[in-house]
């Protein structure tokens, strides 16, 4: 999965003024190190989405059928069976800008007050990293608490980006449609709670394996990460005795553990649930890779520039970016603990 990485990140406008040259260059410096500091919440991007740049106003994502199977033949020299590859689903995924700007006083800069100057400066670049990662966080997480399929959401007050998969369907949905027919329906959300043992993990696994691609052939991909909200302490700490201990947690029996070891713990920094709620996500890392499922695209990284303004003589630091994400696909990852969706009725879990 790529890394995000540090561009253009700061920059003086070419200042004159000696009264602000000297720490004008300290902040440039210091915003630099900071951007280039890894957070909770690049780490959270990096590991649920496949980050890459952009140099267009957006980016066209979705997915063709894949091959059947090779056909056996009963006689030398016969022709191989021609296989129809069509494209499936696509959408557009359009960059956001976003900004942010703060102000130090002359009178900062005179007394040489550089820990304020440096809180300030921190403040921005860790809002910039904390809004990248609840931007991707609340599309992922739309579907969670909602009683109805979620297809698109309001963020920081603006509304309308895009939540759903290539296929035009919630991103967790009960009807996901196949390229090749479309009345073959599969469902990646559930309203299943996790439960105080193993068994709907290994059932949603093993289901979420059984999916099917856009040519109805089934993937066998292997579900290996947990994602959950940051505010349920129960569920992580169930979780973490599910994937790390020797014996069957809940049980009075010498069982083995058939989870452990077999499963990443991701609590999402940004999410965070109403009181009761206990949502999870289940993720096959292999899947999100092949299939680019989850895409996180960096338009522009964070750019700062520094100016005076004449009127009162403070520098004024404007940070700008662009930035966008989205789901070319769905087959990567099931959503358990829903509000909606459907219900596995095992009668034994």
């Amino acid at each position: 999965m790529a890394k995000h990485t540090p561009g253009i990140v700061s920059k003086n406008a070419g200042l004159a003024d000696d009264t602000w040259n000297v720490n004008a260059q300290m902040m440039e410096a210091y915003i630099n190190d900071l951007y280039t500091e890894k957070s909770d919440f690049d780490k959270y991007v990096d590991d649920i989405f496949n980050v890459r740049k952009s140099n267009r106003f957006g980016e066209k994502i979705g997915s063709i059928t894949t091959f059947s199977d090779f056909v056996p033949t009963s006689q030398d020299g016969a022709d191989a069976t021609l296989d129809d590859i069509i494209s499936g689903p696509t959408k557009t995924i359009q960059h956001t800008t976003f900004k942010k700007l703060f102000t130090i006083t002359r009178e900062m800069n005179e007394d040489n007050e550089v820990d304020l100057m440096q809180a300030k400066a921190r403040g921005m670049v860790q809002a910039y990293k904390r809004t990248r990662a609840s931007f991707a966080s609340a599309l992922l997480t739309a579907n969670a608490e909602s009683v109805n399929p979620v297809t698109s959401i309001t963020f920081g007050g603006v509304s309308g980006f895009d939540c759903t998969s290539a296929d035009g369907k919630a991103v967790f949905a009960t009807d996901h449609p196949t390229a090749v027919d479309d009345t073959v329906t599969q469902s990646n959300i559930f309203t299943n709670a996790f439960g105080n043992d193993t068994k709907m993990l290994n059932i949603l696994a093993n289901y979420g394996r059984g999916f099917k691609n856009n040519s109805n052939l089934h993937m066998g991909y292997t579900f290996d990460t947990i994602i959950i909200p940051s505010n349920c302490p129960a569920l992580e700490d169930h979780i973490k005795k599910v994937i790390r201990s020797e014996q069957q947690p809940g049980s009075n029996y010498n069982d083995i553990n058939t989870q452990k070891g077999l499963w990443k713990l991701i609590v999402d920094p940004s999410w965070y649930v109403s009181e009761g709620s206990e949502p999870y996500i289940l993720m096959s890392s292999a899947a999100n890779k092949e299939l680019i499922g989850n895409k996180f695209y960096d338009r522009v990284a964070l750019d700062v520039t520094g100016d005076v303004n004449i009127t009162n003589n403070n520098m004024t630091w404007n940070g700008y970016s662009r930035f966008s994400a989205g789901f070319a696909s769905w087959q990567h990852m099931i959503m358990g603990g829903a509000k909606h969706g459907s219900t596995y009725s095992d009668p034994t879990v």
